[in-house]
């Protein structure tokens, strides 16, 4: 079982750089958009490889986690020639994000959230650690209180998630995992005081009712 925890690591932290890449390259609308696509593949990984069953309500709630996801990101998405490779980058991380999540679900029936958590943070740590030797930013207590506060809600959200996935199917807890952008629209509003459009608040309408959706089956 330790190799398939170094694998839910590895494809986690794959798909983060890929995010990464695909936000500099694209954007951080046209990113975001392709990447919360995951949901979509881990179904497909969890259905086809691991037992889960897929049905009309599975379907119907990637369509339409799929529609709020671009009601609330595609109009604020810079889609141009020069997208192209960031755009490829965060399919691609929407890929790997789905086969991690759907490992972690397998990994759930015998592991504990706390290991697998773990083994996340340790193997993103090593790999991406050689980046330091490119340089530091210039630190301040802003940049260091940004980081503090990325890190400690990244640690508790992929804890949380874990420990969801040993009670709920993988792609019940991947549409419920994609709706972190419809939190992410609240906190902009509620912190910074962004203003949400209409077409937010009906894609997290939408969201919010794909997860519902895939409750409800038996």
């Amino acid at each position: 079982n330790m190799q398939r925890v170094f694998l839910r690591a590895l494809l986690g932290v794959v798909s983060i750089l890929f995010y990464y890449k695909g936000i500099q390259d694209a954007g951080a609308g046209f990113a975001t958009l392709l990447q919360c696509t995951y949901p979509v593949f881990t179904a497909l990984f969890a259905t086809t490889l691991m037992g889960e069953k897929f049905d009309a309500r599975l379907a119907g709630a990637l369509g339409l986690n799929l529609t709020g996801v671009f009601i609330v990101l595609g109009p604020s998405a810079d889609v141009s020639p020069a997208t192209i490779i960031g755009g490829l980058c965060a399919f691609g991380a929407a890929v790997f994000a789905g086969g991690a999540v759907a490992t972690a679900r397998q990994l759930r029936i015998s592991e504990s959230a706390y290991l697998i958590t773990t083994y996340f943070m340790a193997v993103g740590t090593v790999l991406t650690a050689p980046s330091l030797l490119v340089g530091l930013p210039a630190l301040s207590h802003g940049l260091l209180l940004a980081l503090t506060s990325v890190v400690l809600t990244s640690v508790v959200g992929q804890m949380l998630l874990h420990q969801g996935l040993g009670f709920a199917p993988a792609s019940q807890g991947s549409l419920a995992a994609a709706t972190s952008v419809v939190t992410a629209a609240g906190l902009e509003a509620v912190l910074l005081g962004a203003r949400l459009s209409p077409h937010t608040l009906v894609g997290a309408c939408l969201m919010i009712g794909a997860v519902a959706l895939a409750v409800s089956r038996s």
